[in-house]
């Protein structure tokens, strides 16, 4: 499961850029106590320096579950333990353990700078487009997203998202983008930012060539194992203040 984290968060890294990602699924019936209980958790443990930030997804299967976000850290901060974890441990066991389902989804990500644009742009819905590539091809993949990047800057496109590469030993090659939807749903209309149909494919042939254009083409399909879809939103209320 690949569910992420809001523009504004990659704002305050100060250099580092790994994020922890945990996305919990409460159990049929129980969403408004795990609220609740999560809440009183959050005010004693996280509105201090250990802050968390907590989005909701809104749409795919995993429609429902909630995305938990603690970062930005360091490699070196992963070795260190909290002074008050045990008690932390003991009151998630005590508050919400009971709420939720048995498995979740813990994993460790890394924010690309270079891959993103307009990364400061602030929103509360995203739309995000996870990127499985085959074995091999991510170093191809990505530097054909930074070409993208420098083209989208040149044109001062009125888009903005931000990138993500899963960082476990052994995974899948996996790359996200989070589309910040800064004016909501209606960013997705064809005509909101008024846009040619194919003003990108235009402007990329323009800078790069038609060669380059068909060589992405195959790139973004051939060499890619899946690629799925899903929004989500930021919920204030449950995250650290």
């Amino acid at each position: 499961m690949w569910l992420f984290i809001a523009a504004a968060f990659f704002a305050n890294g100060q250099g580092k850029t790994l994020y922890r990602v945990t996305t919990i699924t409460p159990k049929a019936g129980m969403t408004t106590a795990f609220e609740d209980s999560w809440k009183s958790h959050v005010v004693k443990f996280h509105n201090g320096s250990d802050k968390r930030e907590v989005y909701e997804v809104v749409s795919g299967p995993e429609d429902g579950s909630y995305v938990i976000v603690q970062g930005p850290v360091s490699y070196a901060s992963m070795d260190t333990t909290q002074p008050n974890a045990k008690e932390h441990g003991l009151d998630m066991e005590k508050t919400f353990s009971t709420l939720i389902e048995p498995t979740r989804d813990n994993m460790l990500v890394r924010w690309v700078d270079t891959l993103s644009y307009k990364g400061d742009v602030k929103a509360e819905l995203f739309l995000l487009t996870i990127t499985v590539v085959k074995d091999g091809q991510m170093a191809d993949y990505m530097a054909e997203a930074r070409k993208a990047v420098l083209l989208y800057t040149k044109l001062n496109s009125p888009f903005s998202f931000d990138v993500l590469v899963k960082m476990q030993a052994g995974s899948s090659p996996t790359l996200v983008m989070i589309r910040n939807l800064k004016a909501g749903y209606k960013e997705l209309d064809s005509d909101y930012f008024h846009l040619a149909p194919d003003w990108f494919k235009t402007a990329y042939v323009k800078e790069y060539g038609q060669a380059d254009w068909d060589k992405r083409v195959k790139l973004m399909t051939d060499d890619v194992v899946s690629r799925t879809q899903h929004f989500e939103k930021l919920r204030a209320d449950l995250s650290s203040k």
